[in-house]
């Protein structure tokens, strides 16, 4: 079967144009190599307004988009919480329930033959269950896992919370996991971690990617003592890790540096991290361009003691020559080496000493930056890692597939 002929039916949970987080980012590289290779048509959550962005984007989807304006985003975090408490359902399925996208799904099938469903996160994979057809989720995370380290450094009540969303989230994913066909894994640690609890499903290793040439070095540095952190501030791990970061490591370097400061930028900042800002400390919100702010720094920092997948942001840093200071979870899953192309602290004084270090040691720090540069360009470019998708859908629909959809029609299966 010839790639251009492949039907393919992407499901996405929003619009993934004008990435400004790791999630749309993934997503984005993702659909623009299987529209440059496949039939595509895509169905998801957005606006219409969001739908004319994907379609001015990517024209080749016009008329093969179908996008709905989910009401259940409009809810608050603190209703959501206690009605998945209350229904024993996981948050983030409650918020991607809806009668009205799985009808829009139903219509599709009823119009197309697909060959093939690719979704994006297990809980838009749940939609996909009652199709004989041959299906994939795209595996961000392993986000039971993700839960399950936010219990770790979480306080008493989050803590009880979190650990009720894992327990939950476990069964959710892994039942939608085992009924598909293949996994897209963005690290090795999360597939020994699937490996485990969802055995004989192929994963395919598809690591988070960087856009080389979008994420260039352009070195314009206007602080030697100045850090910068990027990240969706709306996600647990990232809040997380800045306010570890602002209590526990900063004091240590403001001591030594009393000059230096950290722009945090990225969009949905928590009211106690805003509360923060000074002039030592500086909290952009949301940015159309994130590489001026990057270039300006000395030193990017990833302070993350959660979270599950590989973090974009370590490679985009890479890719524009920063010295990077990242947690051991922070940099997980990605190949670096402690002191070749990154440091790695989990301590917040070794930390601290760590982005001092680079202040004050001009060959440790382009080292760090010719080396990072170089590992991005030979191993994550995005047109490189999205490769190993062709080969999953090839193994999947070679005569020798190691599981295969036991129906061939694309309709519906019956009860």
């Amino acid at each position: 079967m010839r790639h251009s002929n492949l039907k393919v039916l992407h499901l996405v949970p929003y619009n993934p144009v004008q990435p400004d987080f790791g999630g749309a980012l993934r997503i984005y590289h993702v659909l623009q190599h299987l529209l440059n290779n496949y039939d595509v048509t895509v169905a998801g959550f957005g606006t219409k307004e969001q739908e004319e962005m994907l379609i001015q984007e990517f024209p080749q989807l016009k008329g093969k988009s179908y996008f709905h304006n989910h009401v259940n985003e409009g809810l608050s975090r603190e209703i959501v919480k206690l009605k998945s408490v209350l229904t024993n359902t996981s948050a983030w399925r409650l918020l991607t329930q809806s009668v009205e996208f799985e009808r829009i799904i139903d219509n599709l099938f009823k119009k197309e033959q697909f060959d093939l469903v690719i979704s994006e996160f297990p809980v838009i994979g749940m939609y996909t269950s009652k199709y004989s057809v041959k299906s994939i989720i795209n595996c961000h995370n392993v986000e039971y896992d993700n839960f399950r380290r936010m219990t770790q450094v979480s306080g008493l009540l989050k803590r009880w919370f979190y650990k009720k969303q894992a327990d939950i989230f476990f069964k959710e994913e892994t039942e939608a996991l085992r009924q598909q066909n293949a996994l897209l894994v963005t690290s090795n640690l999360d597939i020994d971690e699937l490996e485990i609890t969802v055995p004989g499903v192929p994963k395919y290793l598809v690591p988070n990617g960087v856009d080389t040439t979008f994420f260039s070095p352009d070195e314009n540095i206007q602080h030697p003592h100045s850090l910068v952190f990027v990240g969706m501030m709306g996600y647990v791990p990232n809040y997380d890790g800045i306010q570890f970061f602002l209590e526990e490591v900063f004091p240590h370097v403001l001591k030594k540096y009393p000059d230096c400061t950290i722009t945090i930028v990225g969009k949905n900042t928590p009211e106690f991290i805003t509360s923060q800002a000074s002039e030592n400390v500086i909290i952009t919100g949301f940015v159309e361009d994130t590489r001026p702010y990057i270039n300006a720094a000395s030193v990017y920092v990833v302070p993350l003691r959660m979270g599950s997948g590989t973090r974009l942001k370590v490679m985009e840093a890479l890719a524009m020559k920063k010295p990077v200071v990242s947690t051991s979870i922070g940099c997980e899953g990605i190949d670096v080496t402690r002191e070749k192309n990154i440091l790695i602290e989990d301590d917040p004084k070794a930390f601290a000493d760590a982005v001092m270090r680079l202040f004050e040691n001009h060959e440790l720090r382009s080292k760090l930056s010719e080396n990072g540069h170089k590992l991005v360009h030979e191993k994550y470019d995005w047109q490189s890692v999205c490769k190993e998708i062709d080969t999953c859908i090839s193994h999947m629909f070679s005569e020798n597939s190691l599981k295969t959809s036991s129906h061939s029609s694309s309709e519906p299966a019956t009860a």
